[in-house]
C-alpha cells in the first residue's frame, strides 16, 4: 500500500509542478522552441488538430480567463515568412491583433504590434491565470523531442 502511494506521487509531482509553472516560465519556453524550429517544417498532423479546434481558442478568447498566445507565420523586415509567438490582443471576424512575443534580455516581453488573418496561425495557447494550458500541440512536440534527446534516445 505504501510503494502504490509513492509511485502514485511520482507519477503526479511532475504534473503539479507544471500546473503551478509561472506563466512566463511556460511562454519563455515556447518562444525559445518557436526560434529554435525557424526553418524546420511544422508536424502535419498537429497543425491539422491546432487548426481544427482552433474554434476553442476563439471562443475562450475573452470569455475564459487567461491569456491567448497564437503560433503563427508573419513576414519579417525582410519580407519573408517567420513563425512567432503572439499574444492575442483582438480578435474580431477572420483578424487578429496582437503583440509579437520575444525573449528580451531573458525575459519574454510583447514587441511588435502585429495584424494577420487566422488562416495563419499555427497553433495556440490559452494559459490561466493558474499555470494551467489549453492547446500548445506543438510546444509539447517538442518538449517531448528535447526530453527524448537527453535521454539519448
Amino acid at each position: 500500500m505504501r510503494n502504490s502511494w509513492f509511485v502514485l506521487l511520482l507519477v503526479l509531482l511532475p504534473l503539479a509542478t507544471r500546473a503551478q509553472a509561472p506563466k512566463g516560465l511556460e511562454l519563455a519556453g515556447l518562444v525559445r522552441q518557436v526560434h529554435q524550429a525557424a526553418g524546420q517544417e511544422l508536424p502535419a498532423p498537429l497543425l491539422r488538430e491546432a487548426r481544427r479546434s482552433l474554434g476553442t481558442a476563439k471562443k475562450a478568447f475573452g470569455q475564459a480567463p487567461g491569456s491567448l498566445y497564437l503560433l503563427t507565420r508573419v513576414l519579417n523586415e525582410s519580407a519573408i515568412p517567420e513563425l512567432v509567438v503572439v499574444a492575442v490582443e483582438a480578435w474580431q471576424g477572420p483578424v487578429l491583433r496582437g503583440r509579437i512575443v520575444r525573449t528580451v534580455a531573458g525575459r519574454t516581453a510583447a514587441t511588435a504590434p502585429v495584424e494577420f488573418d487566422e488562416a495563419a496561425v499555427q497553433d495556440w495557447l490559452l494559459l490561466s491565470p493558474d499555470g494551467r494550458e489549453t492547446g500548445n500541440r506543438l510546444g509539447r512536440f517538442w518538449d517531448l523531442e528535447e526530453r527524448l534527446a537527453e535521454r539519448g534516445e
